[in-house]
């Protein structure tokens, strides 16, 4: 019997271990604040996702003239959660996948790949006296950079260059 239980809460501490190490990442960006906002949650698998609710956005990053690839899986963490928002691929397709209606900006995307995206600062690029941030969006010039709401097929591009 003795054995059994020692047994049980060997396994216990394992799989406890385990999942603690998958979710550090997740665990630690919520500890220290950088974790995605409340208001981009996880998908729920249990809930259809309407239709008319996923849309597919593109985000293009260009640094000195250099395409600067957006990652893949962004917002698809080991502990089971898939943001609303999320990659899956490195084209810059934003996956935006709502069990409900809500409007998500860039803002939103940002704050779960935990990254910077602003006038002022995109990744690890800040503009300064030599260097500037422009966006455009559908190829017209945009300044709402984190307010800029995300729509079907947008074509959303974000360059730091030289002024």
């Amino acid at each position: 019997m003795k054995r059994k239980k020692n047994n049980f809460l060997v396994w216990f501490a394992l799989v406890g271990g385990l999942v603690l190490l998958l979710s550090y990442r997740t665990i630690m960006s919520y500890i220290n604040g950088s974790g995605p906002s409340v208001r981009v949650p996880c998908i729920n698998p249990t809930l259809p996702i309407p239709e008319q609710y996923h849309i597919h956005p593109v985000l293009k990053i260009i640094a000195d003239g250099k395409d600067i690839p957006v990652p893949a899986n962004i917002g698809i963490e080991l502990a089971g959660c898939e943001h609303v928002l999320h990659t899956h691929d490195t084209s810059g397709t934003i996956h935006i996948e709502p069990n409900y209606y809500q409007e998500f900006t860039l803002g939103d995307f940002a704050s779960v790949w935990n990254q910077p995206i602003s006038k002022d600062q995109v990744l690890d690029y800040k503009a300064n006296a030599d260097h500037e941030i422009v966006m455009t969006v559908d190829g017209a010039p945009s300044d709402k950079f984190g307010d800029l709401v995300l729509k079907d097929k947008q074509q959303i591009v974000i360059e730091y260059r030289k002024k």
